[in-house]
């Protein structure tokens, strides 16, 4: 395996080739995008790409079979009454014309000089537009709305590109001004954006990699095996096991090294306590992916970890959760032991705790999408073998995840108001930390002491913010002095890259919690990088970082030397 330790030269010139601008870029990519406002929390960020995505391979049946299964536009979250202005010159050909959906209002102009047709949905009312009417880029030409016409549940603009014949959806992201993946950073519903079809473990798992849709064809994201789970099966998301670093008060020297080769590999982690190992999901089209684990000392793979998709491990990642024919089994890793945990079928895959002595899980009436009624929700805790089964009581469309051995952390969501309570198990004690208006991102700290989260679109423009969440009763959060995507590092610190979309290069930073310092730790003219696609991961003692880097669509090791 060839190991690439670029230096800062190099790395710039690899930026500098990708992000030049030829002569007719300007034809290339011709389009702005569609907000007279520039993104930020209080005006609009990006929400769901087009293309392959986990949320049209849950729902794609729902909302998105006329589209071949998937999200044939981009979403873009949006306070209503937000300002949209015309991506490019053009002629309005409809103003609300059902028949091509997105109500409760929308707008379509033809923009002829490109072949192409824009199609605005979900507006807050109808367009003050004519057909026939010429408008201009960069014109108010309507305001964003909510699909679900409450301005509270889900306010968004969804932005289509069709051809002019209108059969054929394709992905705007190549056709606009923007830097994709600067804007991806936050704003998305997830860490992951692309569901993966474990038979072409490469194919549309990127903002700019995505085929475009012929409506009324037939549905693409079929998959045989795929990941992440399905809503209704997937467990929640693992407690981070409590550790502390030394805190960094200087910089330490950073080393980026290319690991990957043409173009692998789309999904990566790090084993949750050795924190120089790390695993690749990676294969041909047409052929099964494999499971690779790799040293990051060496940066080398060292050998097989099995077959793809990666499996759902514990914390420690000791025991592994599977789903049986009757329902659910874990296996212990270390003897390969296998135990039936008598959960109903119907049930999500249970989630386990930091120390390994208890489950949770919960059973709902259906799998419902964003925006209608919440099922009814029944919620367990057990301990490892389900053989002592508490019930939890919880309110309809509720949801849980660990915080650390005992405690869980349960939400609840109603409209676009998130509601999040901390429950010993042990006890049965609960207690409120408090309900929020759009809250999105929400992370744990190693430890299960603090929680990170941002809200956006608030009444007050001041309050779109991250904000620190103590887990103790009455605690306050406290909004971030900064804004852009970010991962723990340990229980008291973090790493985040903040959020420049007016840039491609991009920069680290650590953040202290204790003191609220931040300490850049790259300079984007010496070291630039760009991460693809949000996805980037921290190893378990802090020291190195994993991502895809736009200058070459490689999976890159970030390594930090002190």
């Amino acid at each position: 395996m060839k190991v690439l330790m670029c230096r800062p030269r190099c790395l710039w010139l690899l930026l500098l080739c990708l992000l030049a601008q030829p002569a007719g870029a300007q034809d290339q990519q011709p389009l702005i995008l569609p907000f007279q406002q520039p993104p930020g929390p209080h005006t609009w960020l990006l929400g769901q790409p087009y293309g392959n995505t986990i949320g049209a391979y849950n729902f794609g049946t729902n909302w998105y079979s006329a589209g071949q299964g998937l999200h044939f536009g981009l979403d873009f979250s949006a306070p209503c009454g937000t300002p949209l202005v015309a991506v490019a010159d053009g002629m309005v050909v409809a103003v609300d014309n059902f028949a091509y959906g997105s109500r409760p209002h929308n707008l379509l102009i033809r923009h002829d000089a490109y072949g192409l047709v824009s199609l605005y949905g979900h507006l807050n009312s109808t367009p003050d537009l004519v057909e026939g009417q010429f408008v201009t880029q960069g014109q108010i030409v309507g305001y964003t709305g909510d699909p679900d016409v409450t301005c509270d549940s889900r306010p968004h603009l969804h932005y289509e590109l069709r051809s002019l014949d209108y059969r054929t959806a394709y992905n705007p992201v190549p056709f606009m001004q923007a830097h994709w993946h600067s804007l991806a950073l936050i704003g998305s519903f997830g860490t992951e954006l692309f569901q993966m079809d474990v038979d072409n473990a490469r194919r549309w798992m990127s903002l700019d990699d995505q085929p475009n849709v012929s409506f009324g064809g037939a549905r693409l994201n079929t998959y045989a095996a795929y990941y992440p789970p399905a809503l209704g099966v997937r467990p929640p998301p693992n407690p981070p096991l409590p550790h502390t670093l030394p805190a960094l008060t200087q910089p330490p020297a950073v080393t980026l090294t290319r690991i990957g080769y043409d173009e692998c590999c789309r999904d990566f982690y790090w084993h949750p306590t050795r924190p120089e190992t790390f695993y690749t999901v990676d294969g041909l089209a047409g052929q099964r992916a494999m499971i690779f684990e790799w040293s990051a000392a060496t940066a080398a793979p060292v050998g097989s970890g099995g077959v793809a998709p990666r499996p759902l491990l514990s914390p420690d990642a000791t025991l592994e959760t599977l789903r049986s024919a009757t329902g659910t089994q874990i296996r212990r890793l270390a003897d390969n032991l296998v135990w039936e945990v008598p959960i109903p079928p119907a049930a999500n895959l249970p989630g386990i705790s930091a120390d390994n002595s208890r489950l949770v899980w919960w059973e709902q009436s259906a799998v419902v999408p964003p925006g209608q009624t919440q099922p009814d929700t029944a919620m367990f805790v057990s301990d490892l073998t389900a053989q002592t089964v508490l019930p939890v009581p919880v309110l309809p469309g509720s949801a849980a995840r660990w915080l650390d051995a005992s405690r869980l952390l349960i939400s609840h969501s109603q409209r676009s108001s998130v509601t999040l309570e901390v429950y010993e198990t042990a006890t049965g004690a609960r207690y409120t930390l408090g309900t929020w208006y759009r809250l999105r991102g929400l992370t744990i700290a190693p430890g299960g002491g603090h929680l990170l989260f941002y809200l956006t679109g608030q009444p007050n423009a001041a309050d779109s913010a991250i904000y620190l969440l103590p887990t103790t009763p009455g605690a306050v959060p406290q909004p971030l002095p900064w804004f852009g995507g970010w991962r723990w590092r340990d229980a008291t610190s973090l790493y985040y890259v903040p959020f420049n979309p007016q840039s491609a290069v991009q920069q680290l930073v650590y953040y202290d919690i204790a003191t609220g310092a931040s300490l850049p730790l790259t300079d984007p003219a010496a070291q630039p990088f760009a991460i693809m696609n949000s996805r980037w991961e921290v190893s378990a003692d802090g020291r190195s970082l994993l991502f895809h880097n736009l200058a070459d669509r490689n999976l890159w090791l970030l390594t930090l030397d002190g």
